[in-house]
Parts: C-alpha cells; structure tokens; sequence
C-alpha cells in the first residue's frame, strides 16, 4: 500500500468512528426513542380498528398523538383527562339535543353558550385539558351524530372507544419500550430543587453581607420558581408511573408542598434586603451564622438522603433571637426591617425541618413527617376574572362567525369539520391568548402538504396493512424526529393532528386530492375566524392588553389599599376583596405573558430585558401588597395600630394617588421625587410612631406583642413603599409610545 492510500485510510478510520459514535447517541436520545414509542402505537391503533372493522380510526390516532408525553405517567393521566371530558362532551350533546330537536337557533345559541363556559373554566383550574376536549368534542359529536339522539350516543361510544384505545396502546408501548421508572427520577428532580434551593439561601445570606446580587443568583431564582411551579405536576405523572411514588404519594404531595412554601419564604426573605443593607445584621442577629450553618447542612441532608444515603444527623434545634442592646439604637423603621427578616427566618427554618421529616418518611430513614410543622398552601380565592370572560366572548365569536358562514355561504368547505375545528383552536388559544391565529397558517398549511403528499402519492400504491403499517410508522417517525426537540410540543401536535385526519385510513379507502385542499382550505377559515374574534369585540394586541392589564392591576393594589381589612361581614364586600385579590395575584404573570409577545425585533434591543425587569418588579409589589393586606387584616385590633391609624391613613392616600397616575401612564411618575416625597412622610411617621411606642407600658406582654405585630406592619408598608417606587422607575425605562403604536 502506498503512503497516500495509508495517510486516506488512517483518516477516514476517525470519522467513521465519530459517525458511529454520532448515531448511537441518536439511538440513546430520547427524541428517538420517544419517535418509535409514537410511530410503533399510531400503527397498532390503526391495525387494531381496522380489524375490528371500527370506523373512524384516526380518532385513536388523535389520542396517540396528543397524548404521547415524556414519561407514562403524563401520558395516562392526559389521556384520561381526554376520556373524561369526551364523556362530559357526549352528555352536553344528548342534553341540547333533548331540550332543543327542532329549534335550530336556540340550539346554536346554547352550544355556543356551552362552549364559551368551558373556555372561562379552562383558566380555574390545572385540569384546563378536562374543559378544553369538554369543549370542542361537543360540536364534533353532535354533527357527527346528526338530528338523530341515538346516532349520537353511538358516536359517543366510539369516540370514547377509541380515544381509550389509543391511551391504552400508547402506555403499553412506553412500559415495554425503554422503560423508565419515574421514582428515580422524581428523586433526583426534588434533590435539584433541593440543590438549587440551598446555593440560593447561601447567595442571599452573602447579599446580606454586602458582596451584591450577581447574574447567578438572579439565574437561580428563576430555576428554583419555574421548578417549584413544575414539581406538583411532576409528582401527579409520578405516581401513575411508579407503584413506589403511589404508595407514598401523599408524603410526596406534602414534600412538593413543602419545597413550593419555602420557595415562596426564600422569595419573601429576599424582598426586604433592600432595607437591611445598611445594617450590621450578624451583631443584630447573633444565632445567624449558626442558623445559616444549620440551614446549609439541613438541605445537604435531604440531597443525601434522596441520593439514598442515610442522614448524618437529624436537625438540632436552634433560637433567633434579637440583640436588645444593638436593637435599641436603630430608628423605628430598621427595627421593623430587623423583627421581619428574624420572623422570615424562623419560617425558613421551620419549612426546612418539616422538609427534612417528610423526606425522611418517604426514604424509610427513621423520623416520621410532623405536619404540624406546615401549614396547606392557601389558593387564591374563587373570583370572577375578566379576562376569561374575553376568552369565552372570543370563542362565542368566533363560532357564530363560521356557523353564519355555514349557513349562508353557498358550498361553504366542510361545514361539519370546520366547525369543531374553530372550536378546537379558539378554546386552546384560551390558555396561550398571546399566540397569534395567523402564526398558525403556515404550520398547519405544511403538516397538510406533507400528510395530502403522503394521502395522494404513496397510498394509493399499497394494498394491505403490510405495506400501510410501515408507511405510516415511517410517517409519524419522520416528524416526530423533525420536531423533536422538548420546545417544539405545538408543532409535534399540529403534525400528528394533521397527519390522522388528512391521511384519512377506512377500511373502504378512497383518495381525493380535492379532500386535501379542502381540508386545508377549512382550516384555513378557521384561523380567519379566530383571527378576526381577536380583533372583535375584544382587540386581543399585546400592547392594548398590557396597558388595560396594567390599569386593572394599578387599580386594583389602589382599591386593596383603601379597603377594610378586617373580614367583612355581607358576601358583597367579601366578593369585593376576593375579586382585587386575585387580580393583584394574577395580572403580574398575564401582563408578562404580553410583553414577551410584543414585537421586540421592532423595538430597543435593550426592551426584553427592561420588560423582564419591570414585570418582576410588578411580581414584588403584588407579593408586598398581599402581605400588607393580611398584615392589616390582623392589626386591626391593636390598640397601638388604631393610635397610628390617622398617620396610616395619610399614608395610603399618599400611594393611592400614585398608583392612580401609574393606571393613567406608567412612565409618567417621577421616581426621584416619589422618593422624596416618600422619605419625607417615613421620617414624620417615625418620630410619631416613637412617641406611640414610648407611651406604652413596656412591661406588660400584651404590649409587647403589639410591639411587635406593629413593627411588622411598618416593614410592610415600607416595603410597599419600596416596590412602588421600584415599578416608577422601571416603568420609566420602557419606551411605552413606541409600544403603543397602531402598527403593533
């Protein structure tokens, strides 16, 4: 062999190599081994309907498609979510059907009515899937099913029949092909959470000592929150997917619990830094480097014992206690800055033992759970919410604008599909409102070009489920590859869902080109009603609904602020209260959902960043807000709180009128004077609140813990005051004319 053929050889000996290396780990992937769990089920459903001879394949198709998550668990619990609420659809058909056999418009008029309630209960719950296939089934059963109750309940039946098949079939696939067990993996995923928690207690416990915030705790946050948010959900699939995490599932609903309250205490404890900064925390505070050791090793213990390792040492009991002697030279204001951040902490502390046990409990590693030590996290109260109402206006819209068109437009295209397909995409847009219909054209357009290419080139050309079997594994194999990727779930589901119904496999096949133009064409005019609902009553623009959004939030902290806070006694005001609750509770993350849908390629560079800044400074004033409310909701029965009340007062008409003009304009407050005049007020309510506190008799225990309730209510005005101020010059920042101009 000569030099040059040796050098060829010896080079292409590595790249081989790196191919083979290239396509086993595309074999270990996930996105391939999620592929073949899909294309093997989709083409199991379909052998199995079309030898039982069932019609209407491709509604288990549909539940294959939609309902294949990550792990199985997922996977069951969406499927029987989607069983359930075809039921509930089946039910609502026979019953208008019932009420209204021959009148046409009230039957159009109540289904429509139907749908738009189950748009609004899609918000109020985590189950909004129950409520979205409630929903749009509705219309498809009852055109299905014609005039006709019983053809109805049949049509029923089979749906049921085989959105159930295609659940079943799926599951068995995932438990046979490339099993995972999701205790391991829920494990791990409360152990990183876990992780994450203890380096962001660390970095806040080195902010408190002056070294700064940095870019990594910022990062932090972000993960502990979103994880915190994702664990409740992670532990529902878990305990379908895993007889371990069934058996002790209610330890690990309360450890989920446990690790999202002390997220929310971590959260609460950071929000006051502001004002510790310039004090000598561990003089004020001597037990804190023994706390913060003890907090540090008992969050190590659980990623032990998680990891499967016994706990070195059970948690010892610690006291916070405040230095009198150093105590006693602050001002009225730092005092209360201190007993906050001393009270944070011992819930920090307490959160943590009670995590501690209950990880103990679910390891087997000796001490049982105490949940005395916690207390259920409350949910925000049951309230009317407009923007769920403009969701269900939108859906009944849209509807009478494809069922008008049906009725009165000759040759209208598919007027038994394009119907439930309106509903269909109108109520999932509930749940992602900022998501333009018009974004939908093109994906759709081309998940029919690729399923009509599959319908009218290759089918034709097989001739029994030998050869349609791999063809249509083949075909769900090629974009379930295609959009692998975790982020891309929309487009796998407008994929699978086009790919079913356009292929459109019988047991008495025929092909139709016209069928695949009409298909896409009904689609199409569905998106345009949909689109147009989203102009009409309702214009659904991200910067008309941040700047109504922010009005309804400006005005609702305003409203809180001046309310009663003592319970009320008639429902009227306790709707009242319940309503500006939840508004200030929820606006902060809709008015963020907005913003990122705001044409930022057309606006400052800098402008997502200001954005993110802005909507996590409204977050901080909701958290502020509520904590004051509930704050005051006790105080009013202290007689040093009703002395202040008159300096209370002034002090709420101050942050009223500037959460007024922040509804007028968010840029047009000025946050150095707010700042000023702020100050001003602080140091005239400090030297009255001194005079208040002096004149009380400081032996008696009930005045001292007046003393302290009151201490902890000036903290939270104060740090209302703060996150005001914050949102002023935040706000400020953001170059809202642009936002609002008629091309956005």
């Amino acid at each position: 062999m000569s030099a040059e053929a040796q050098s060829q050889a010896a080079n292409a000996a590595p790249v081989a190599l790196s191919v083979v290396d290239r396509l086993l780990a595309w074999y270990r992937s996930e996105a391939f081994r999620q592929a073949v769990r899909v294309s093997l089920a989709m083409t199991l459903v379909y052998y199995i309907s079309l030898s039982m001879g069932w019609e209407r394949p491709h509604w288990a198709g549909l539940a294959v498609a939609l309902c294949s998550m990550s792990t199985v668990g997922d996977s069951f619990n969406k499927g029987m979510l989607r069983v359930f609420g075809t039921a509930m659809a089946g039910f609502a058909a026979l019953v208008m059907l019932a009420l209204f056999p021959q009148d046409r418009w009230y039957y159009l008029l109540c289904m429509t009515a139907y749908l738009g309630f189950c748009t609004y209960m899609m918000g109020q719950t985590s189950r909004w899937y129950f409520w979205f296939i409630a929903g749009y089934v509705m219309p498809l059963l009852a055109l299905t099913g014609g005039p006709e109750s019983g053809n109805t309940f049949e049509v029923m039946v089979l749906r049921i029949q085989q959105t159930s098949l295609g659940v079943i079939v799926f599951t068995l696939v995932s438990v046979m092909l490339w099993p995972r067990n999701a205790a391991p993996a829920l494990a791990n995923t409360v152990s990183q959470l876990a992780g994450a928690q203890r380096r962001l207690l660390a970095c806040y416990l080195g902010l408190l000592s002056g070294s700064g915030e940095s870019a990594d705790t910022a990062g932090l946050r972000t993960q502990v929150t979103g994880a915190a948010a994702r664990l409740s959900a992670a532990v529902d699939g878990a305990e379908l997917d895993s007889f371990e995490v069934w058996e002790t599932r209610k330890l690990w609903r309360h450890a989920a619990g446990d690790l999202a309250r002390l997220n929310g205490a971590l959260e609460q404890w950071h929000q006051g830094f502001r004002e510790l900064q310039h004090l000598d925390l561990p003089r004020l505070l001597p037990g804190l480097p023994t706390v913060s050791a003890e907090l540090d090793a008992r969050l190590a213990e659980i990623e032990a014992m998680l990891a499967g390792r016994a706990p070195a040492k059970l948690p010892a009991d610690i006291e916070l206690t405040l230095d009198p002697q150093a105590v006693a030279g602050l001002s009225q204001f730092d005092r209360a800055a201190v007993m906050l951040t001393r009270d944070q902490l011992r819930d920090i502390e307490r959160l943590t033992r009670a995590l501690f046990l209950t990880i103990a409990d679910i390891c087997d590693f000796g001490p049982r759970s105490d949940a005395s030590l916690t207390s259920a996290i409350k949910p925000l109260p049951a309230a009317f919410d407009p923007d769920l109402l403009i969701y269900a206006v939108r859906t009944f819209t849209a509807l009478w604008i494809i069922l008008l068109a049906c009725i009165y437009v000759p040759g209208f295209p598919m007027p038994a599909g394009v119907i439930p397909t309106a509903a269909a995409i109108v109520i999932q847009l509930a749940v992602m409102p900022a998501v333009s219909a018009l974004a939908l054209v093109l994906p759709v357009v081309a998940a029919v070009a690729y399923a009509g290419a599959f319908h009218v080139l290759l089918m034709p050309q097989l001739s029994s489920f030998a050869s349609l079997g791999p063809a249509i594994f083949t075909g769900v194999f090629i974009y379930m590859i295609a959009f692998g990727k975790p982020q891309q779930g929309v487009l796998r589901a407008i994929g699978g869902s086009m790919f079913v119904m356009v292929i459109s496999v019988k047991n008495e096949q025929t092909y139709d080109f016209l069928y695949v133009v009409n298909f896409g064409l009904m689609f199409v005019l569905a998106l345009g009603a949909v689109w147009i609902s989203g102009c009409f009553p309702f214009y659904l623009a991200p910067a008309q609904r941040v700047s109504r959004q922010l009005r309804r939030l400006f005005t609702s902290c305003g409203e809180l602020i001046t309310m009663e806070a003592a319970s009320p006694g008639s429902p009227f005001p306790k709707l009242r209260r319940d309503f500006y609750l939840r508004e200030v509770a929820t606006l902060p993350n809709k008015i963020g959902g907005w913003l990122q849908a705001s044409p930022v390629n057309a606006l400052d560079e800098k402008f997502p960043g200001q954005a993110g800044t802005f909507v996590g400074n409204l977050q901080l004033l909701s958290n502020h807000l509520r904590n004051l409310f509930s704050l005051r909701s006790r105080a009013h029965t202290l007689v040093l709180a009703r002395q202040l009340e008159p300096e209370f007062e002034s002090w709420r008409s101050a942050l009223v009128e500037v959460l007024q003009g922040l509804s007028r304009d968010p840029s047009g407050a000025d946050g150095s004077a707010l700042r000023s005049r702020l100050d001003t007020k602080l140091a005239a309510m400090e030297e009255r609140i001194a005079q208040v506190l002096n004149a009380a008799s400081p032996d008696s225990d009930s005045s001292q813990d007046e003393s302290e309730e009151l201490y902890r209510l000036l903290g939270a005005y104060r740090g209302l005051s703060q996150a005001i101020i914050d949102v002023v010059e935040s706000g400020a920042q953001i170059d809202w004319d642009t936002l609002r101009e008629s091309r956005f």
